[in-house]
């Protein structure tokens, strides 16, 4: 079978920077996925700008012109997108048209408009909706019946969909490269130095980083702990965060890295004690999570990241979202279990996600839906 993601912003930039999220990871890792269970799999995408570039890949690449949605007039951000989803099917539909895919996976309900125009020539063609956000625009729903089959990363975007559609998604979990992002030869233990905690993404409002170095001061001001915390990523909130930590005089336990490539973000993962995501606004999986807690780090999120419901207890403690008092708390407490051994073994909680998050599993569940 010959599949399409049609994915534009998968190709802009490394994952991390402000346009680029979990979104486009997921495309190049099911889309190589499903190459190695020997299907043939074309990545439509964005051209990148010059000086920008993607991450290495197997995939057959159609890259073409797209609109940047800073240079699209500001009539709110979901018209942005849409004019960019709509521009760059215009500007790669001689190459959709020669590629001639089988089916085809979406990730926006931007695309739907596109979706339906392609069934209205090729009704054959099998069209799978990936919901991993929101994303709804007005009228949007007229453009659904050009969808075959849904899935949803997790069950409160699933709860989303189905009041916003009418039809319940089924219910499958982002993918990771477990292979890549496994604890390594070498585990650390909690007494090679301060304790660490790690985070990663977008710099930008609704990840709420600016709480997690709040609740880092209050460990030290209020607890007598002294946390390192290593955040990995950029964004237009990086200025804002870097002033906090001054004023929070947090210069020896806080640090910002920037974007990461792959190995530099493995390692940087696999030296720490705990992974923290603070996120405020619905983070509908969080890639970035699976992947720390594949290199054996346990998990803190808020209550608005969907890949806790894939999660136990064993890997996994929440507080609610907003809350820099619980998060406190919550440190504190996972500060006090940072030698229990059922914890912090990186290598079994790796074992306990090799097969539920692996890429060709996953590639698997949304094959049965293009049956």
């Amino acid at each position: 079978m010959k599949i399409g993601l049609f994915l534009p912003n998968a190709t802009f930039d490394w994952p991390g920077s402000p346009e680029v999220g979990g979104i486009e990871t997921f495309s190049f890792t099911i889309g190589e996925a499903l190459q190695r269970l020997g299907h043939e799999v074309v990545l439509f995408g964005g051209e990148p700008k010059p000086g920008k570039t993607h991450r290495p890949t197997t995939l057959t690449l159609e890259l073409h012109p797209y609109w940047e949605t800073k240079s699209i007039p500001d009539l709110g951000t979901r018209f942005q997108r849409l004019v960019q989803r709509l521009h760059f099917a215009w500007s790669s539909r001689r190459a959709w048209s020669r590629q001639r895919c089988d089916a085809v996976l979406l990730a926006k309900p931007f695309d739907w408009p596109v979706a339906w125009w392609w069934k209205r020539s090729r009704p054959q063609l099998k069209v799978i909706m990936g919901f991993h956000g929101t994303d709804f625009f007005a009228g949007d729903r007229r453009f659904y019946p050009a969808i075959d089959a849904a899935f949803a990363v997790s069950k409160t975007v699933a709860d989303l969909a189905e009041a916003h559609v009418g039809h319940r998604p089924a219910l499958i979990p982002n993918p990771v490269d477990v292979d890549f992002f496994s604890p390594g030869g070498t585990a650390r233990t909690p007494g090679d130095g301060p304790w660490h905690l790690v985070s990663s993404g977008r710099l930008v409002g609704w990840k709420a980083f600016g709480n997690l170095i709040e609740a880092v001061a209050r460990l030290r001001d209020e607890h007598q702990i002294i946390a390192r915390l290593s955040l990995a990523g950029d964004g237009p909130e990086r200025n804002h965060l870097l002033a906090q930590i001054a004023e929070k005089k947090l210069e020896a336990q806080v640090t910002l890295f920037g974007l990461l490539g792959p190995q530099p973000l493995r390692d940087l993962l696999r030296s720490g004690d705990l992974y923290v995501l603070p996120s405020v606004g619905l983070e509908a999986f969080s890639i970035g999570a699976l992947e720390a807690a594949c290199t054996g780090l346990p998990l803190a999120l808020s209550d608005q990241v969907g890949l806790a419901g894939f999660l136990s207890a064993a890997d996994c403690a929440t507080y609610p979202a907003r809350d820099v008092g619980a998060l406190t708390a919550l440190l504190k407490s996972l500060h006090q279990r940072r030698y229990d051994p059922s914890w912090i073994d990186g290598a079994a909680r790796h074992s306990r996600l090799l097969e539920q998050f692996s890429p060709e599993r996953v590639a698997r569940q949304i094959l049965d839906l293009m049956v």
